[in-house]
């Protein structure tokens, strides 16, 4: 292999180490998704107490993601994923012996917390690691990591609790973000890091720019759609259109399953377009519009799945083009700090938008909550009027 041809292949290579650390993680967010009543039985907890198992690990997420920022834009990212990836193993290990209901979610909150150098790290290397030309499509090529991880954890969890009981499959993820870590080492052989220090006050004027909240104030628009359509599309088709859980549950899987498209080609994309990131983002918020009114007069699963196949595009298409956008408007100094806002504003977004929805739901009807949803992806497309194009 000559030096130009093993030049070329290196982003790759640092892609596939970063995917594969990123969907260990996210892997393990949703372990206890699909072998909820093994918990529940095991602590003697109530169903609702026992989604906090995967809640609480976007809270130690949100928690710490700021200040990571001020890390990533000061010291050299490549250690920043060592030592997130050894805490994590840590945590994760360490859950499965917890002698009580709530100290098993003080494990899953420091494992959250890993995520502001597992995921926004991550991103920020393979960001760094590819040509302007290819940087969006590097870059949704990672964010496919959490669909990815997502479907890993639904699809192997109760195989693997036959196998390992669920205290192992707890901590069995971190298997794949271990192995990750061989191809991101070989392929990092020099810092990744920005040439200054991020100052304190460099910090906090990264803290108030406007293009960067802007843009984030976007993504969280993105965030709380994806996760509308992925929380409440259970309990909506089984209410309003009529179908059996079993059904529902396939129907509610398109909606992630369509991000390993959606998110890469969104990447593809933008660059095929001359590396333009805005268009993308609104086209995606367009697309979601539509969604939502099939959605909310669908009276068959048929009419439905088509409805969340375009919530499934919509709702991610721009994932990975945020990512690139974000740190194309930031000064160089700052990026990993801009980064930190998009991630924290996209989580905020990702907590918030099922409390809402289903409190409209409560107080007033679906048509309301897809309403909600609406106002979104308006929202969602303004924020980002005016902003300058790359």
């Amino acid at each position: 292999m000559t030096a130009e041809s093993a030049s070329a292949r290196r982003p790759w290579v640092v892609l596939a180490g970063c995917f594969l650390v990123s969907t260990g993680f996210n892997a393990y967010t949703f372990a206890p998704a699909s072998i909820i009543s093994f918990f529940v039985d095991a602590f003697g907890i109530g169903k609702p107490a026992a989604g906090l198992s995967i809640s609480v690990v976007f809270l130690g997420w949100v928690v710490f993601q700021l200040p990571s920022g001020l890390l990533m834009d000061r010291y050299d990212n490549r250690r920043l994923v060592y030592v997130g990836a050894v805490v994590f193993v840590a945590a994760a290990v360490a859950g499965p012996f917890a002698p009580t209901y709530p100290t098993f979610l003080a494990t899953r909150f420091v494992g959250g917390a890993t995520a502001v150098f597992l995921w926004t790290a991550n991103a920020n290397i393979v960001g760094q690691s590819f040509p302007p030309a290819r940087r969006a499509i590097g870059t949704s090529l990672f964010v496919t990591s959490a669909p990815a991880g997502v479907t890993l954890a639904q699809v192997a969890g109760p195989p693997l609790q036959a196998v390992v009981g669920w205290r192992g499959v707890v901590a069995v993820y971190t298997v794949v973000t271990v192995v990750g870590l061989v191809p991101f080492a070989w392929a990092l052989d020099a810092p990744v890091r920005n040439e200054s220090a991020l100052s304190l006050s460099g910090f906090a004027a990264a803290l108030r720019d406007r293009q960067v909240l802007a843009i984030a104030a976007s993504s969280f628009c993105a965030y709380s759609l994806f996760v509308f359509f992925n929380s409440w599309m259970p309990t909506y088709a089984t209410e309003a259109v009529g179908v059996d859980i079993g059904t529902a549950g396939a129907l509610a899987a398109i909606v992630p399953a369509m991000g390993l498209l959606a998110r890469p080609g969104g990447g593809w994309l933008s660059d095929r377009i001359g590396g333009r990131r805005r268009p993308v983002i609104v086209a995606a918020f367009l697309i979601v519009v539509p969604a939502l009114v099939a959605a909310a007069v669908a009276t068959s699963a048929v009419w439905l799945a088509a409805a969340l196949l375009l919530a499934g595009v919509g709702s991610q298409l721009g994932t990975g083009v945020f990512y690139v956008y974000v740190e194309e408007v930031s000064p160089p100094a700052s990026g990993g700090t801009s980064l930190a806002v998009l991630m924290t504003l996209s989580i905020g977004g990702s907590l918030a938008a099922p409390v809402v929805a289903g409190w409209l739901v409560d107080v007033a009807s679906w048509t309301a909550a897809f309403g909600f949803g609406g106002v979104l992806a308006v929202v969602g497309v303004a924020a980002l009027a005016g902003l300058t194009e790359t």
